[in-house]
């Protein structure tokens, strides 16, 4: 489609977002609103023209329409649609424009992730599937790339549902019966079952297993290995995972759809019951996700990974930086946290908390604390509605770390502070926008430690690496 095109008198044609099998997706504007607000359009245009495909295509086209219509208005991690139609035999729609990556960004091979870190990840794409699976609908085509991350609020949104797709497929036959020529889905993260047309609701269990199994072993899902005998993936000898976790996906991703969990509902239940729910929480007002303290990843359960570990052991018996008290230590408990008062000063959805003060505008200033709806909470200093001074984040909920003590500028960590894993090990130094960045000190509750300049959690120098961001 031509640059500067307008659709329907409304919609005018930035630029293309991409090109497949299935159509076109082009970046929009809409002309009708005041502020012309970007959106993006999907053209689906099938590959045969004669009348009762057309027909049917035009009936597949409405009535799902119809379904994403719905499950946008159900779900703020779904992308809305404003609008569908067709123009001379081709299909038109009009979604919300998602601002932000998709997860093939995050999830790079070779780069295992931490278990914490995936078990929110599971978290935030099964809370967004239950709604999809209670409306009956099966999303056949989940897959990182089909994940959006938002960049205001880190939150994950869905799209790119596969029975749209079918559209491009339909073909009819010399006796004019209509059938689909494609099968929806991709490969590696499609179930046996739905490789054969019989998708179920449990194949989308089975395609967000496989993320998770792909971000902890840093593979991709082809060179997965398989059971010859049960079509099973071989995988847990290749992460370092939890057996309570690692049952789970295992479930998950069971090559019998009957042996899997049947429903997101019933898979993030399992998921839940073993880890407290780790949803990210916002409010009308701009709270970064409890996720974005600053923990490591990948280091939780241990000190590093023993290949790192080997070297750390005869390069560095004792520290060569006094693990010295923090700026932020003496202001802020680092045991016993303070009883909270009867009641909250302020309560917002998402069952959040706020006890302290506010400025005349209503701002959050001076001292105070937040409770999460999992049992979170941070101490510290508040400035214009946002973290400012000496904060101190407690992982309640979490069973890997402990907490984060140190220095926040306009609601990000910045300047000197400490993180705590509850196995004993430490980071002490500088910090910069959720970074390890600077001078600084891990030391792990055997005692052996590393000192020295740090960027993005690399040692600068050294092989050592520790990720303090967690998305």
């Amino acid at each position: 489609m031509v640059m500067d095109t307008v659709l329907r008198k409304r919609y005018k044609i930035l630029g293309s977002l991409g090109s497949g099998g299935f159509g076109d997706t082009y970046l929009a504007e809409d002309l009708d609103l005041p502020s012309k607000p970007k959106c993006v359009v999907k053209h689906l245009r099938p590959k045969n023209v004669k009348p009762e495909v057309l027909t049917i295509a035009r009936r597949l086209f409405e009535s799902e329409a119809g379904a994403l219509y719905r499950l946008g208005n159900l779900s703020n991690q779904i992308p809305k649609l404003f609008a569908h139609f067709e123009e001379n035999g081709e299909f038109y729609l009009v979604q919300e424009f998602v601002d932000g990556h998709n997860l093939g960004a995050e999830i790079i091979p070779d780069n295992p992730w931490s278990e914490d870190k995936i078990i929110q990840l599971l978290q935030q794409i099964l809370k967004v599937l239950v709604v999809v699976h209670q409306q009956n609908i099966i999303h056949r085509d989940i897959k990182p790339q089909n994940l959006m991350r938002c960049r205001e609020d880190g939150k994950i949104v869905l799209i790119d549902f596969g029975a749209v797709k079918e559209i491009k497929g339909l073909t009819a036959n010399s006796q004019g019966l209509v059938t689909s020529t494609i099968v929806i889905g991709s490969n590696g993260y499609m179930p046996n079952e739905q490789a054969n047309s019989k998708p179920k609701l449990s194949s989308d269990i089975y395609a967000v297993g496989v993320i998770g199994i792909q971000a902890l072993t840093g593979k991709l899902p082809q060179d997965f290995e398989e059971d010859r005998n049960s079509g099973e993936i071989i995988w847990r000898n290749e992460a370092n995972v939890s057996n309570k976790l690692a049952n789970v996906l295992t479930k998950m991703v069971r090559y019998k759809f009957s042996e899997r969990y049947q429903t997101a509902s019933e898979a993030l239940q399992a998921l839940s019951s073993i880890f407290p729910l780790r949803s990210k929480s916002t409010t009308s007002w701009k709270l970064p996700s409890r996720g974005k303290v600053l923990v490591a990843a990948g280091v939780g359960v241990g000190i590093l990974a023993m290949v790192v570990l080997a070297p750390l052991i005869l390069l560095s018996t004792k520290t060569t930086e006094n693990f010295t008290q923090l700026p932020c230590d003496a202001k802020l408990p680092l045991s016993d946290l303070p009883a909270l008062p009867s009641k909250p000063d302020r309560t917002f959805k998402n069952n959040i908390s706020y006890y302290g003060s506010s400025d005349e505008n209503n701002n959050f200033r001076g001292k105070g604390i937040l409770i999460f709806e999992n049992g979170d909470r941070y101490d510290g200093n508040f400035k214009n509605h946002k973290r400012d001074g000496c904060g101190r984040f407690s992982f309640m909920g979490g069973n890997v770390y402990e907490y984060y003590i140190g220095q926040y500028v306009d609601d990000q960590p910045n300047g000197l502070g400490r993180l705590r894993w509850k196995n004993g090990d430490e980071y002490r130094g500088n910090f910069k926008d959720y970074e390890c960045e600077g001078k600084g000190v891990f030391k792990s509750a055997n005692g052996y430690s590393k000192s020295g300049i740090w960027h993005k959690g690399n040692l600068l120098g050294d092989n050592i690496s520790i990720s303090c961001n967690q998305k």
